[in-house]
């Protein structure tokens, strides 16, 4: 009889514990900011990247002109997958085209890798190669994929691992 109420008390907080992190994660989506401030990431932090044709790229080139999107992920997540043919719309098509500048920062991945699979799935938005994940671990990313949007101020306006939206950021 003990174990039973063991047992019983064990999976009771073990729902309890799944039922909080569910409803952090969802309690503030929809407003913009639904984690910005809980990763404790103020602003954005510079960063120089190879892009896959070995050309270096940084973020602060930038800042201040238009919004810019960071995208981590990789190859191999399904969800980044998902994402890629609305990305590559905002990347191709007005009005994110002309007012969005997208970056997707690739966790640690070799260049050819990555190269095959730009080439297979059509990629049309630069893509950095973050192969020690340094990037990665400043902007805090836990989990992918994880989208930082940064406004034309430099502040962090969107962080989550939904696809923001766009259109509150782009004109």
């Amino acid at each position: 009889m003990r174990t039973v109420g063991k047992i019983a008390v064990v999976s009771a907080l073990l729902l309890t514990a799944a039922a909080l992190l569910l409803w952090i994660r969802t309690a503030d989506r929809g407003t913009g900011t639904d984690s910005a401030g809980s990763a404790g990431l103020k602003g954005w932090v510079d960063f120089t990247l190879p892009d896959t044709g070995g050309e270096r790229v940084s973020l602060n080139r930038f800042i201040g002109k238009k919004p810019v999107l960071l995208v981590f992920w990789a190859t191999w997540c399904p969800r980044c997958n998902e994402s890629v043919p609305v990305i590559n719309q905002w990347q191709t098509e007005p009005p994110a085209r002309d007012s969005l500048q997208i970056l997707a920062v690739d966790f640690m991945e070799n260049r050819e890798k990555v190269q095959d699979y730009i080439r297979e799935k059509g990629v049309a938005f630069p893509v950095l190669l973050d192969r020690s994940g340094s990037v990665a671990r400043e902007y805090r990313v836990v989990g992918i994929p994880t989208y930082v949007l940064i406004d034309r101020n430099g502040e962090v306006a969107y962080r989550g691992h939904d696809l923001p939206e766009i259109s509150r950021y782009v004109k």
